[in-house]
Formats: structure tokens, C-alpha cells, sequence
């Protein structure tokens, strides 16, 4: 009898079911290596005996592989085998098929007759082959017939008791592993029980065993049971979040999609060796891929060690933060963004942007942007040649030179391209803040919405804008050191909602700027102002007479020196200023002149400022 149970030698625990002895997995797989497979061995169960009747043996030799949905199970019938104990009949048995071993499940007797299951096509083969063959020590034939038919059990306390007792010397603490391999065949549950794991109730009882009493199960063995689906598993990756090792090599899986019923794992070791679906691949990376699609965390696949993945390090159960229409990086910073951007837009929406000068630092730079969005263009939408024309698109503009220029530097270049700008107005309920740093040293603040562009026309064109301010305290205040602008054509659905709460109205600047003030400009006396008239005189071969004129003087040192502050800012408006109160007779002439004391102005009001 102990030949015949063989006492279930327990395959290696699951800890060390990855040794050497396993070989390469990918070398060499046979479609006939697993335990259910049909080899259709030899036996004389078909075969006619001259002057004897063809024995009544249902099964027969070299039938089709059974299919894998379809348990490879047989009970082995022996007519008026309750005449004799079980030991006679199994070592009867064992001796007849020697070497073949194999292990009876759920041995019964029912009135004379005597029965149990095998669960090995080649073992049934076997035993049909020994029909007849086999003289009782009472001078009969043994009679021996073999069917494929699956024992029935009933999944009561008394079972699952049973089961959670085989359980507990099958599991390992320290390691949190539970070796389930060929649990249908374990000595606490063959005598009496077919506990068959293919079947999905009696594998969703055992996963409900092991939930109740290890739900921190790290470790899980589940090889040689004939599974053929994993329906019954999808459970899992709730019932144990902590699974990372599952073992189900050597079952009847033949299709990869049956492993996306196990979707929610976090495996890191996977054996598949064993099964079908492993003959399906010729090629190694391509099986790794694919398991790879559902395990990207797998770091050992049927027993070989894999290289790392490329993955983020991200846990599980983060969850993004709510969203938020602003970002304020630090408390103070509300207040002080609030204001400055109040401020900064009133002057903008101003007719006079050349208050702005003061609220950018002496060596700002300054870059705009504008591209129609997806979808949009010229011909269809309202057309952004006013901002194109200086637009600093890295992706269009290649030459060096160009973009060198159309970056702007200093606060009076920087002025001076916003004031050509096209006057707007902006909707400061559309505006989204974002102060993205803090500290005394810098502040970085972006702020996007929409606005209209006042122009010749009734119909205003609605823009979409985005700028980002670098600001540094400067003097008792702050001053903008570096501003990137973008300008884009409002959506469809900005549109719809823009100035919705009330119409937009002009909005008169404010009392004070929160920048740091502008240094006062110098005022010049009767005889420095002579001095440069003189000198003017000098180096561009002027008349001094013209050169004393009162329109020239007021031009050169009342227009360009007392008014600095605010008409410096844009060199074109300026040198228009300058032309016109020259007579009209007399400014082809002097053209070359007047530009000159305005060049020479300019650059001493630079100095001194």
C-alpha cells in the first residue's frame, strides 16, 4: 500500500521550486509535458483474445488528446472487487502495471463492487490494459474497467475542514507560502475527497480558507492541479492585495488571455512552464512581452531571473489631489500676487502703457509668442499678425540673429513693445494664478485668462493669453526681471464663457504701482542745456543758430530730457514727436540732423537714469 499512495511525496515547497534541477524553460518545450496530456500508451484493453469475448473496457487505446476543457479524470470500476479489502486490490493492481505507480482517489466501496479515480490518462491506460489479466487468490479474473468520469463531492463544513487542516501543514509561516501543488492528491484528503481545483466551487472555497485564516498570503503554488481557466482566480488581486509570487506551471492553460483574469496582481515571480499557451512562443522576449503587458512588475518568470522594467516608481494606492483652479505656493504670496496683477493689468489696459516702465527691472527681457490654435487659421479666425510679426516661435524662426533680436532687453525695449501692442481689455474672472516659488530673492508667478483687443473694428477680437512673470524685490518694492507672453485665439469654449458677469468697462490706473520706483530724472540748467546744444552743434555740423531755435530746444531737451519718464519708451512715437515740430519746409533737410540729437539725447538720459 505504501508503494501504491507513494504517500505523496510533496513536490518541492514552493520556496524552493525554482532550483537547477528545473532546467531552462525555454529550451525545448514539449506540447506533451504536462500531467494531463494523452501520450496514448500501449495496453491491451482493444485488443480481441481468440475464443474470448472483446472485453467490456469503454476506454480505448490511441483516442484524441483530450481536450483542455475537459478534465482528464477516470474511474476504475472492479466488479465484485468489494469481495476483497483494498489493500489486495490496489498491490494487485500496482503489481500488474509496475513500473507505473499511481495514487487511487476517493476509494469506495458500493455493494459488491469496488471503485476509485485516477487522474492520469496514462495511468487509465494501464490499468485498462490488465482487464482480465489478473488471478484473485480465489481462482477469479479481475475484472477491471476504466471510464473518464469526474467523483462527486459534496462542499460541506465537514470538507472544508478537512481542507483547512491540509492546508496548515502545506504552509509555511515564515515565508507566508502556501504550497497548493497537486492538492487533489494529498494523503489527508484522497482516501475520501477529490478535492479537484479545476472545479470553480470547490477553488473558490479553498481561496475563501485562505482568506479567512492568511489573508497576508505572500506566496501561492497552484501547479499540477489541471486548471484550464483561472475564472475562479480573479478574485485574487482583491482578497490578496499582498500576492506576489503565484505558481501555475504544469496546468492545461492554453490561451495568455486567460492570465488577464488576473489582472490587478502585483507579481514579481510567475511560472507558466508547464502549460500550452508556453508552446505557443518560439520566441523568449516575445513570451516576456506578453507576460510583461499583464505583469509589468515581474522580476523571475518560470524560475529565470529577468531584468528590471522600465517603470515609475508610483504606489498603488497614490491618488492625485483634487484639482484646484489656482496653485499658491505659499500664503503671503496671495495677497502680493493679487495686487501686482490688479495693478500691472490696469496700467496695461490703459491708453498709456508707459507707465509700465517702472515695474520692470533696469535689464528685463522680454519674449512674445503666438500661433493659431489647432484647428484655426488665418483665413477662418481673426487674424494675429499683430503679435506674429514679433512672435519668438523657436520651432519657426531658425535664424540666430533673428532671435536675438526678438528678444528684448532692457525696460525701455521691453515698454517700447508692449506700447505697439493692440490696446485690450482683459477679464480678470477668467484669469488662472499660479505662483510657483516663493522667496525673498525671486518670486515666479504665470497667469492666463482672456481679453478683448479694442481696435478700427466693431467686431473685438477674443485672445487667449498666457504670461509668466520672474519678479525680484527691487528698492522698497518689486520689478519684473524677466516676462514671457503668449497670444492665441480664444476656443469655442473660452468664448462662451468669457466676461460673462458683467461687460467689460475702461478702468482707470491706479493711484501707485507695488514696483519699485524709477530714478528721479535729471533737470538741466541754462548752462548745461547751452552746453548741449553746443555740442550738438559740433559733432553733426549744425547750424548753432537753427541749433538755438525754440523748437529744436524744446525737442531736444524739454521732450527728450524733462519728459523722459514717460516718452522714452518707444523710440518711434518719439522721433515722430520730434519730426513734427519741425517745419515742414525745412525736415527733409535736417532729417539726418534731428535724428542725430535725438540718438545723442537719449543715450545721456540713459547714462544718468
Amino acid at each position: 500500500m505504501a508503494a501504491v499512495r507513494q504517500s505523496h511525496q510533496h513536490c518541492s515547497p514552493l520556496w524552493a521550486l525554482n532550483s537547477g534541477a528545473r532546467g531552462n524553460p525555454y529550451s525545448g518545450r514539449s506540447r506533451n509535458q504536462t500531467g494531463g496530456s494523452n501520450t496514448g500508451g500501449r495496453g491491451s484493453g482493444s485488443r480481441r483474445r481468440s475464443g474470448r469475448a472483446s472485453p467490456s473496457v469503454p476506454v480505448q487505446l490511441n483516442r484524441k488528446k483530450v481536450p483542455d476543457n475537459m478534465p482528464s479524470w477516470y474511474k476504475v470500476i472492479i466488479p465484485h472487487g468489494g469481495r476483497y479489502s483494498k489493500e489486495y486490490i490496489l498491490k494487485a493492481l500496482l503489481d500488474a502495471i509496475t513500473p507505473t505507480v499511481f495514487i487511487p482517489l476517493n476509494y469506495e466501496v458500493r455493494g459488491a463492487d469496488s471503485s476509485f479515480f485516477v487522474d492520469d490518462s496514462r495511468t487509465a491506460d494501464k490499468l485498462a490494459s490488465v482487464d482480465r489479466k489478473i488471478m484473485t487468490f480465489k481462482g477469479f479474473r479481475l475484472v477491471v474497467k476504466v471510464k473518464p468520469d469526474m467523483p462527486h463531492v459534496e462542499l460541506n463544513c465537514t470538507l472544508k475542514e478537512k481542507i483547512k487542516a491540509a492546508m496548515v501543514k502545506r504552509y509555511n509561516a515564515a515565508l507566508k507560502a502556501l504550497d497548493l501543488s497537486r492538492f487533489h492528491a494529498d494523503p489527508d484528503l484522497v482516501d475520501n475527497y477529490a478535492v479537484a481545483l479545476f472545479r470553480p466551487n470547490m477553488m473558490l472555497a479553498v481561496v475563501d480558507v485562505i482568506v479567512e485564516n492568511v489573508p497576508e498570503l505572500v506566496a501561492l503554488d497552484l501547479s499540477e492541479n489541471k486548471l484550464y481557466a483561472l475564472d475562479s482566480l480573479s478574485v485574487l488581486s482583491v482578497k490578496l492585495p499582498n500576492l506576489r509570487v503565484l505558481h501555475i506551471g504544469k496546468n492545461r492553460i492554453r490561451d495568455m488571455h486567460q492570465l488577464d483574469r488576473l489582472e490587478g496582481l502585483c507579481l514579481e515571480d510567475l511560472v507558466l512552464d508547464g502549460n500550452p499557451l508556453c508552446d505557443r512562443f518560439q520566441d523568449q522576449n516575445a513570451y516576456i512581452s506578453e507576460v510583461r503587458k499583464r505583469f509589468p512588475k515581474v522580476l523571475k518568470l518560470d524560475g529565470v531571473d529577468l531584468s528590471p522594467p522600465i517603470l515609475f516608481d508610483v504606489n498603488e494606492d497614490f491618488r492625485m489631489p483634487t484639482s484646484k483652479g489656482h496653485y499658491i505656493c505659499a500664503e503671503d504670496a496671495m495677497s502680493m500676487a493679487r495686487q501686482f496683477l490688479e495693478q500691472y493689468f490696469q496700467l496695461y489696459d490703459s491708453d498709456n502703457r508707459e507707465q509700465l516702465v517702472s515695474a520692470y527691472h533696469t535689464d528685463a527681457m522680454f519674449s512674445l509668442t503666438s500661433t493659431y490654435p489647432p484647428g484655426q487659421s488665418s483665413t477662418t479666425t481673426p487674424k494675429l499678425v499683430n503679435y506674429i510679426s514679433d512672435s519668438r516661435n523657436l520651432l519657426r524662426v531658425k535664424d540666430n540673429i533673428k532671435r536675438q533680436k526678438l528678444l528684448y532687453q532692457g525696460k525701455m525695449a521691453v515698454v517700447a513693445c508692449l506700447s505697439k501692442l493692440p490696446r485690450t481689455q482683459h477679464d480678470p474672472l477668467s484669469f488662472t494664478v499660479d505662483v510657483t516659488l516663493f522667496t525673498p530673492q525671486v518670486i515666479m508667478m504665470s497667469v492666463s485668462g482672456l481679453f478683448l483687443e479694442h481696435g478700427p473694428r466693431t467686431n473685438q477680437p477674443l485672445r487667449s493669453f498666457s504670461r509668466v512673470f520672474v519678479i525680484v524685490p527691487f528698492g522698497a518694492g518689486f520689478c519684473i526681471i524677466n516676462e514671457q507672453l503668449f497670444v492665441t485665439n480664444a476656443t469655442e469654449e473660452q468664448s462662451k464663457v468669457a466676461f460673462k458677469t458683467s461687460a467689460p468697462a475702461a478702468v482707470s490706473p491706479p493711484a501707485s504701482v507695488p514696483v519699485a520706483a524709477s530714478p528721479p530724472v535729471a533737470h538741466l540748467d541754462e548752462n548745461t542745456k547751452q552746453h548741449l546744444i553746443e555740442s550738438f552743434a559740433a559733432q553733426s555740423g549744425m547750424n548753432v543758430a537753427w541749433a538755438r531755435k525754440k523748437k529744436v530746444k524744446e525737442t531736444a531737451y524739454e521732450l527728450l530730457l524733462e519728459n523722459v519718464d514717460y516718452n522714452f519708451s518707444n523710440t518711434k512715437m518719439v522721433s515722430e514727436n520730434f519730426l513734427k515740430e519741425m517745419p515742414v519746409r525745412q525736415m527733409r533737410k535736417h532729417c539726418e540732423e534731428t535724428i542725430f540729437i535725438w540718438n545723442v539725447s537719449f543715450k545721456w538720459i540713459q547714462i544718468h537714469n
